[in-house]
């Protein structure tokens, strides 16, 4: 006799994961199809129902009705789906990533250390123990909504409670979490809030790679003062080529942006004390533009692209942080003699070229 869904979460809850493995034999199908229409990609559902079928097995004691384990599951990985959908969208339009400064393509190893993995897994699980002694209700809300991604409503229909009983239930765990894990975050906030150590650079050049099209691609070369470390940024070619002039003392006839914004810091008596390089997450470089004015001082988040060039302009030093260096020293180091680089344009004739393709009179001038 086939057992009822009921019954197999009954023994699953128990500990016998031949049960669950028969709900996710009976019910994953319909998920899979569900979940494959709003995502289409064979692999990415794969990813989906594996972390579907996982938050399940954590969540089993928090579904109210056992008769709705196929519903449920099917829920579970929709929000898995669309969070994921939420993801892979806004990753490729990062305006940073695209213009505002990028890790040159090199190969590097990106995989996390073994030391990285220790303390990851061990993160993990001092988290997992604290979610686990939490009290039955508060675990499952937990589960749901922050682990699961279902919003209040889900939550209160799968555990067929008020959605103002979810939300007390969500408040309490939180406290609960928040007493539990409150040195590993004090311990964390201690880590982070280290002060970087910063290397100053100054602007070497400027590169344009040429492209197999019309397209150009274009470096800013950052080098230590008085060392030998150096660091290749992408940037867009707008921004490159006024940072080729301010290197080569071009003189425009109208104020280019970057001028224009160090006009503006100028009229507001506000003074830039150094540009830092600080952060490198994946291949997109983040900078800030730390300001002194009548209110004191101030860091302004910013693109490197837009920095280096308003350091020229107002002679601010470029301060990277160390471990960045480290990072793009890393990526140099390990490039293979095949991987010569392309044929490039120097700032000078950059421009050159400029100077040559100005539309109208009059033209820049060295």
């Amino acid at each position: 006799m086939t057992e009822s869904d009921a019954e197999l979460v009954e023994r699953a809850r128990g500990g016998e994961r031949d049960a669950f493995g028969r709900l996710l034999e009976r019910h994953s199908p319909m998920a899979r199809r569900i979940c494959g229409r709003l995502i289409g990609t064979v692999g990415g559902v794969d990813d989906v129902m594996q972390e579907a079928a996982l938050q399940a097995w954590l969540g089993l004691d928090g579904l109210r009705d056992a008769r709705q384990f196929g519903p449920w599951l099917a829920g579970i990985g929709l929000n898995l789906a669309r969070r994921r959908l939420r993801t892979t969208a806004l990753e490729p339009w990062s305006w940073e990533a695209m213009f505002g400064g990028k890790l040159v393509r090199e190969p590097i190893e990106n995989a996390a250390g073994p030391d990285e993995c220790a303390e990851a897994d061990e993160l993990a699980t001092t988290v997992r123990a604290a979610v686990a002694d939490l009290p039955r209700g508060q675990r499952a809300a937990v589960l749901l909504v922050y682990l699961s991604g279902l919003s209040y409503r889900e939550t209160a229909a799968a555990l067929g409670i008020p959605v103002g009983a979810v939300k007390t239930r969500l408040h309490k765990g939180r406290r609960a979490l928040q007493r539990r894990l409150r040195d590993l975050w004090t311990e964390e906030l201690m880590t982070t809030s280290v002060e970087q150590q910063m290397v100053e650079m100054r602007v070497a050049d400027v590169r344009r790679r040429q492209g197999d099209d019309e397209h150009a691609r274009s470096v800013v070369v950052l080098e230590e003062v008085g060392g030998a470390r150096q660091i290749s940024i992408w940037v867009g070619n707008w921004e490159a080529s006024s940072i080729a002039m301010l290197l080569e003392k071009v003189k425009v006839p109208r104020p280019l942006t970057h001028a224009f914004t160090a006009n503006l810091l100028r009229a507001g008596g506000v003074q830039v004390r150094q540009i830092r390089i600080h952060r490198l997450a994946g291949e997109t470089y983040y900078a800030e533009v730390v300001l002194d004015g009548t209110t004191g001082q101030a860091a302004v988040d910013a693109r490197p692209s837009d920095c280096m060039a308003l350091a020229l302009d107002l002679g601010a030093p470029i301060l990277v942080a160390a471990d960045v260096l480290a990072a793009a020293e890393a990526a140099r180091t390990a490039r293979t003699e095949t991987d010569r680089p392309e044929p490039t344009m120097t700032a000078a004739e950059i421009v050159d070229h400029i100077i040559e393709h100005w539309p109208g009179e009059p033209k820049p001038v060295r």
